[in-house]
C-alpha cells in the first residue's frame, strides 16, 4: 500500500470539506461541530476557511492518499504566543486505521512543526477512544488534567495530550 501524505492548497476546499464531512459523519463523538453545522455551512465559508488555513505560515492542512484515494486528514497550527502545535484534526477512514496513515499524518505535522521552530504540541482526545489516544501515546504524548465537554450538551468528555517537541 503506497501511502502519500501532502500538503493541500487553498483550491482544494472541496476535497477538504469531502474529507470534512466523512470524517464528522462517521466518527461524530472526535469533533467538536456536529454534521448538521458543518453541513449548513456554505461553499464560500469552506472556500475562504480553506484558502485562509492554507496561506497562514503557521497553519499546515494534510491530506492522506492511497492510490489516489483521499483517506485521511489533519490540520494544526502553531500558537504565536506558545509556539506550540495545536492540532484540531486528525481523522483516517476507518477501513484504513492501524496502517500507518494516522502515523503518517501524525509524524508528519511533528516534524513540519519543529522545523517551523514549534517548542511543543497539543491535542484534544475524546475520552474512551482508546485507539487515538494509544496513536498519540507511542507519538510522545501524555495525557494532563484538562478535561471538558467534547461540545455543550454531550455527555462526553475530552481530555488534552501534550508533549515536548
Amino acid at each position: 500500500m503506497d501511502i502519500t501524505i501532502r500538503r493541500i492548497n487553498g483550491d482544494e476546499w472541496r476535497l477538504w470539506r469531502s474529507l470534512r464531512l466523512r470524517a464528522v459523519e462517521e466518527s461524530p463523538d472526535a469533533f467538536r461541530s456536529p454534521l448538521a453545522q458543518e453541513s449548513a455551512e456554505a461553499d464560500e465559508s469552506w472556500r475562504e476557511l480553506i484558502a485562509n488555513a492554507a496561506a497562514d505560515p503557521r497553519g499546515l492542512l494534510l491530506v492522506a492518499e492511497v492510490d489516489s484515494d483521499p483517506v485521511g486528514m489533519m490540520f494544526g497550527r502553531i500558537d504565536a504566543i506558545s509556539d506550540t502545535l495545536d492540532v484540531g484534526t486528525l481523522w483516517v477512514d476507518p477501513d484504513l486505521r492501524r496502517k500507518g496513515v494516522g502515523r503518517g499524518l501524525l509524524e508528519s505535522s511533528l516534524n513540519w512543526a519543529r522545523a517551523a521552530g514549534a517548542t511543543g504540541a497539543e491535542l484534544w482526545v475524546t475520552l474512551g477512544n482508546d485507539a487515538a489516544e494509544a496513536l498519540f501515546e507511542s507519538a510522545g504524548f501524555r495525557p494532563t488534567t484538562e478535561t471538558e465537554p467534547l461540545r455543550a450538551g454531550s455527555e462526553l468528555s475530552v481530555m488534552r495530550m501534550s508533549t515536548a517537541l
